[in-house]
């Protein structure tokens, strides 16, 4: 029964995964962090399942011509950089026993920003359209995905639509697509810097988001982008405060929050369907 809740959950990541183009570990590493997992466990199995629905998500992007592959490249290279820097320090803060905090605080910070930038509809939405600003998108890309288990396409996203104009589709297939090569560059990291693999559940959860991230993919064109923004935007502020009531040992608040946040999104994309169908 323990493989089947893994997949079921794999799936339910990579359908969120493939519809946001988040990868799927922002919402995976709270949930393991509230379940009491080790920190740079829960980082590599979301990395994982975060290369199972990035690698699915590239190849279903690219046959809707959604992807920059150039651009894709050149965030992909510059992440790996950040990633490669940042896993010692994640050791190191595992030692003094610091890494959870240290991660919370980011998770909540970086969240709340983003949220905040999507809801407030009076912010400047001048696209700078400077691809000067790509190696940076990329290189703090991969200090998040490493620091935070990420792929950092809920990084990339806003940052590449923002701040090199490029649109929201494309922007989500071209950073689902360097968030495969961020990814495997972080496990490989993780595993050269001596950390233990679970490989069992880890496949389990790469079959889920495999079987889950198509799906995600397809309904995403069934949504206006400013619904999609603003979805996303509330994703953040619950996956944020779910993190906070974990820091305030609130455990079981915590996850019941992300679970409800998860099946709020559900419900919302099988309507959407069945009123389609009607």
């Amino acid at each position: 029964m323990e493989w089947l809740m893994f997949v079921i959950g794999g799936a339910a990541i990579g359908i969120i995964s493939g519809f946001f183009g988040v990868g799927g570990g922002i919402i995976l590493t709270p949930v393991l962090l509230v379940l009491d997992y080790e920190p740079t466990q829960a980082i590599i199995l979301s990395l994982m399942l975060t290369l199972g629905s990035t690698v699915t998500g590239t190849l279903s992007h690219m046959k809707m011509k959604n992807v920059n592959i150039r651009s894709a490249c050149s965030l992909g290279l510059f992440g790996v950089i950040g990633t490669v820097s940042t896993v010692p320090f994640v050791h190191w803060l595992e030692k003094i026993n610091g890494a959870s905090t240290v991660i919370s605080v980011v998770y909540i910070i970086i969240l709340s920003w983003f949220a905040s930038q999507f809801l407030n509809n009076s912010q400047s939405v001048r696209k700078e359209r400077r691809k000067s600003w790509i190696p940076l998108i990329g290189l703090f890309t991969g200090v998040l995905s490493s620091l935070m288990g990420v792929s950092g396409g809920f990084v990339m996203t806003p940052l590449l639509t923002k701040k090199v104009g490029i649109d929201l589709n494309r922007a989500i297939g071209t950073s689902i697509a360097a968030a495969s090569i961020i990814v495997i560059s972080g496990i490989g990291s993780y595993v050269y810097g001596g950390a233990e693999m679970d490989y069992r559940h880890g496949l389990l959860l790469i079959v889920g988001a495999l079987i889950g991230t198509p799906f995600g993919i397809i309904n995403l064109k069934k949504f206006s982008k400013i619904m999609v923004k603003e979805m996303l935007a509330v994703f953040y502020v619950v996956v944020a405060l779910s993190v906070v009531f974990k820091m305030l040992s609130l455990t079981m608040l915590s996850l019941g929050l992300l679970l409800s946040a998860v099946g709020l999104f559900f419900i919302v994309l099988f309507y959407n369907k069945a009123s389609r169908l009607l």
